[in-house]
């Protein structure tokens, strides 16, 4: 597999085992992704966290590497979170063992994706198509 360049770099989480009452709290969440992208040098441009009735929480903080979003369940002790940036500076092993430590979970799991292929977009980009709308 050859390293071609990419427009982003997209880190998917799965935090389990975290107690209920702090991923339910919509501003603890908040302020523990303002945290993290401050301990990962981001610089946070806007911030939207939702608390849904009766429980859960959902939020994007945006950033000017692009953002990191939050979906929580806490009927099931679980977070799902993504980092996506336009670079890869930014240290994962940092930011795992601080969300560990900050929503007490008991395992967390991650994967990276590269988006934007830009092979690929120069590619698709000088093909012709007529039937889009």
């Amino acid at each position: 597999m050859t390293n071609k360049p990419h427009l982003g770099f997209q880190t998917f989480m799965e935090i389990y085992g975290c107690p209920k009452e702090l991923i339910d709290n919509q501003e603890y969440v908040k302020e523990v992704l303002l945290q993290v992208a401050k301990k990962l040098n981001f610089t946070v441009v806007d911030t939207l966290i939702h608390h849904f009735s009766p429980i859960g929480v959902s939020g994007v903080i945006v950033i000017q590497e692009s953002h990191i979003a939050v979906h929580t369940w806490p009927e099931h002790n679980y977070v799902a979170l993504d980092f996506f940036t336009c670079n890869q500076q930014y240290d994962i092993a940092q930011a795992t063992s601080f969300l560990q430590e900050q929503f007490k979970a008991t395992h967390i799991e991650f994967n990276n994706m590269k988006r934007g292929d830009l092979s690929k977009i120069t590619h698709f980009n000088t093909k012709t198509t007529t039937n889009v709308r």
